[in-house]
């Protein structure tokens, strides 16, 4: 079978450089094409080779491809008026063709008459909605070709070449995603999920971006009915509107619109006299997990003066000013890694941290604004992985961007370097030391190949002939020596993912990546790059890429595979032709499956692996 590897470093994994792009900056909401966020108007340039979108406030963005849109300081020609017999529904507005007879009308849906409005044609109602997803907000003809029109809406522009027959979405690119909130990230078979303004309603909505995802973010039935629910509650309760909450355990944090901050220690039986913020909105909270009495909240006010960034120890107690240097008058969101003390804050002018004792009291600390390539736009929300590794901004208008957290350069945390999680270890297996260069790597009194090492992470591979229950590492850094005590099992596999989750397997006949584009077929073939499966035979030394064809070394412990819960054929175990470290687990799909994404995961010696999202088709 032919083995076409997705392009990786030789150490195991995609190098993790700067903000990365998550997804798209489009909708799918099942209409005519992809969708954005709200767009207030549409023209043309006079020549009509460029199209012009206004942003609801007031910034203009144009395209020449009908593809990529830039800023632009530049506005369109206005569209003339025309005089129509009647309109096609009240409150139309009219828009001439520049064709003898003819015009365009647009409110509840965009219209066309060729007799000078004696008889008008929908030309986007399907049913009871719109093809475009609602109300369009201004229509425009292209100079010289009555036939051509675009029309901006709530979910973005739409383009029509035929007279508004059929329609183009422009929005694949269009940097207008209302993006407000992160509500969940990214773990095993589930995508990273936000909550976006739905259009129209304008109430937030859940979107994912699954692994395997190419082409927009999808709605799914998320987890904010019961957060709305309680909002709606506590609003009665309190007679003000709740703008923010967050629990954990028996702790509930409220915040309302009037600034005052509500907490509760036992489920909502009592709560604290509220702390007051006069002049600010409650916008979020961040929760220690482990100890909700640690909490922070962030503000937003309407000029400067007061603070944004609040923390507490006490469960809400005492708040302590966390403000500093800030000198922001909104913290949209706001998210901290409690054992070391690190905190990021979401702003309109990007995303900031500080370094600071969340166990206590004391003195604020200075804040430093994050480098690297954001879009120039207002951070309305920040959220840090499990591990403390990885910070994800939701950025309005562009979608969500993720980084390593700068405060990890200053801690060790020793991971799979498949899927990033802390794991035990294996004979063989490939780790990610999350940190920065290490070097002089030993396992006991035996030595560790370093395969790759970076300002960011090492990456090791451990001998294939360990024994024993545990292994202790050590290293030396630029700071002094690390060691660690991880767990020795027969082995401790994970499937191969990238940064998004989408796992690492193949179609078997083509070699090509299995994704939602490119799903695996019923009865075929799947080559799956796992590592920890531990040893094999004959044996192999580590730091050697392994051979191909029948010369493979085979996996000496039973690996088992299984798809929605259910065993698959494992076809055969191997060390990945070509690679370091990585293993090859080819399996057979059943001859009838469900259409769709479906669960994967494997076993080898009865431990399982992480569970990546497979699709599927007949």
């Amino acid at each position: 079978m032919g083995l076409l590897l997705p392009l990786l470093t030789a150490a195991g994994g995609p190098v993790f450089a700067e903000w990365r792009h998550i997804g798209t900056a489009a909708m799918d909401l099942r209409l005519n094409g992809l969708a954005t966020g709200p767009v207030a108007g549409v023209g043309w340039s006079a020549d009509g080779s460029t199209i012009f979108a206004r942003t609801a406030i007031g910034r203009w963005l144009v395209t020449e491809d009908a593809e990529n849109w830039a800023p632009t300081q530049k506005t369109p020609i206005e569209s003339r008026a025309a005089v129509v017999d009647r309109l096609p529904e009240p409150r139309a507005r009219i828009v001439a063709a520049g064709r003898a007879g003819w015009a365009y009308a647009f409110g509840d849906h965009l219209w066309r008459t060729e007799d000078n409005g004696r008889s008008w044609r929908n030309l986007t109602q399907r049913k009871q909605t719109s093809l475009l997803g609602g109300p369009i907000s201004e229509a425009a003809v292209r100079p010289g070709v009555p036939e051509e029109v675009v029309v901006s809406s709530a979910t973005g522009v739409w383009k029509a070449a035929d007279a508004g027959l059929t329609w183009l979405s422009l929005n694949a690119a269009l940097p207008l995603l209302p993006v407000r909130r992160i509500v969940s990230l990214p773990r095993e078979t589930e995508g990273l999920r936000v909550a976006m303004l739905a259009p129209n309603t304008l109430t937030p909505a859940v979107f994912e971006w699954a692994p395997g995802e190419r082409a927009a973010w999808q709605p799914v039935s998320g987890n904010l009915l019961r957060e709305q629910l309680v909002r709606a509650t506590l609003s009665r309760e309190f007679g003000v509107t709740i703008s923010a909450l967050a629990y954990s355990g028996d702790a509930i944090y409220a915040g309302a619109e009037d600034g005052r901050v509500y907490v509760s220690l036992n489920r909502g039986t009592s709560w604290l006299q509220p702390a007051q913020n006069p002049g600010a909105v409650v916008e979020a909270f961040s929760l220690d997990s482990r100890e909700p009495r640690r909490a922070l909240v962030s503000l937003r006010r309407a000029e400067t003066g007061g603070p944004v960034v609040l923390r507490t120890t006490n469960g809400g107690q005492i708040w302590d000013d966390m403000t500093s240097n800030l000198g922001q008058t909104a913290v949209y969101g706001v998210t901290a890694d409690f054992d070391s003390g690190a905190v990021y804050a979401a702003t309109e002018s990007g995303v900031f941290w500080t370094s600071t004792d969340l166990t206590a009291m004391g003195q604020a600390t200075a804040w430093k604004k994050m480098p690297g390539n954001l879009p120039d736009a207002p951070v309305f929300d920040v959220k840090l992985d499990s591990l403390g590794q990885t910070l994800y901004a939701a950025v309005f208008g562009h979608g969500v961007y993720a980084e390593t957290s700068p405060h990890q350069m200053r801690e060790w945390k020793i991971v799979s370097a498949a899927d990033w999680t802390a794991r035990a270890a294996a004979p063989g297996a490939l780790l990610s030391v999350l940190g920065g260069k290490v070097r002089n790597v030993r396992a006991g009194e035996r030595p560790v190949l370093v395969l790759s090492s970076g300002e960011r992470e090492t990456q090791i591979q451990l001998p294939f002939d360990l024994e024993g229950s545990t292994v202790a590492l050590s290293m030396e850094s630029a700071g002094g020596n690390v060691r660690s005590n991880l767990p020795l099992l027969l082995a401790a596999p994970a499937i191969l993912v990238d940064r998004d989750g989408t796992p690492m397997a193949m179609d078997g006949a083509s070699g090509a990546l299995v994704d939602g584009g490119n799903p695996a077929r019923a009865g075929g073939l799947v080559q799956i790059l796992a590592s920890g499966l531990g040893r094999v035979t004959p044996n192999w030394p580590v730091g050697l890429p392994a051979p191909f064809g029948d010369a493979a070394p085979v996996v000496i412990a039973q690996v088992r595979a299984f798809l929605d819960g259910s065993p698959v054929e494992v076809v055969r175990a191997t060390l990945a032709p070509g690679y370091i470290g990585y293993y090859l687990v080819e399996v057979r799909l059943p001859d009838i499956v469900n259409t769709g994404a479906a669960e994967l995961f494997l076993e080898a010696a009865n431990s399982p692996t992480n569970k990546v999202r497979l699709y599927i088709e007949p």
